[in-house]
């Protein structure tokens, strides 16, 4: 019997949908599970010693998985933790907290074959990596400059011969909330 592969997907994803049928019908065990779904509906036991891995167990009302025999783990946009009705915004935070600490720890600390490990897709956000790792691959890249002095922007500007593109190094979040204290800065 093949180790099963651990799917860690939003529940309503048709793309993952299409994988699990896939995997199923060439005779792998699945367990499919939504992150949205912890600590509710989804359960973590997971224990580790100096014998051996993470052992324990992942389960739902209906299915489980042993983490010590999970082969593969695909990794592919879960739902955020949803918690109890009532909790505060602090206890939230605070309960999200250790979620993504226990859960994802255990889960990320797994030794067997990712596609889209958490931490390799963190790392692949920041651009000077991408840029990196373009160039190590042999693709052609812009002279690119990233910082926060005026001064080295226009001497690059004037090394480039006045042609820049100015962009962000992350998708841009820009949060407005309402403040009460006129000193409490929004944005």
């Amino acid at each position: 019997m093949t180790a099963p592969v651990l799917i860690i997907a939003a529940c309503d994803d048709w793309p993952t949908d299409r994988v699990v049928v896939e995997l199923e019908h060439r005779g792998t065990e699945v367990f499919r599970m939504d992150t949205a779904d912890f600590p509710q509906r989804l359960t973590l036991a997971a224990r580790i010693d100096q014998g051996s891995g993470w052992a324990g167990g992942l389960a739902t009302e209906y299915r489980m998985v042993e983490l010590s025999r999970v082969g593969a783990v695909y990794y592919r946009a879960p739902g955020a933790f949803r918690f109890p009705k009532g909790m505060s915004g602090p206890e939230e935070r605070f309960a999200a907290a250790q979620a993504r600490a226990g859960l994802g720890g255990v889960l990320s600390a797994l030794e067997c074959r990712w596609v889209n490990h958490p931490a390799a897709m963190a790392r692949a956000e920041y651009k000077p990596v991408q840029l990196a790792a373009a160039r190590a691959c042999g693709l052609r890249i812009p002279a690119t400059l990233i910082t926060n002095q005026p001064r080295d922007v226009v001497a690059f500007a004037t090394e480039t011969g006045g042609l820049i593109v100015c962009k962000p190094v992350a998708p841009p979040f820009l949060s407005r909330t309402t403040s009460s204290n006129p000193s409490t800065p929004s944005a």
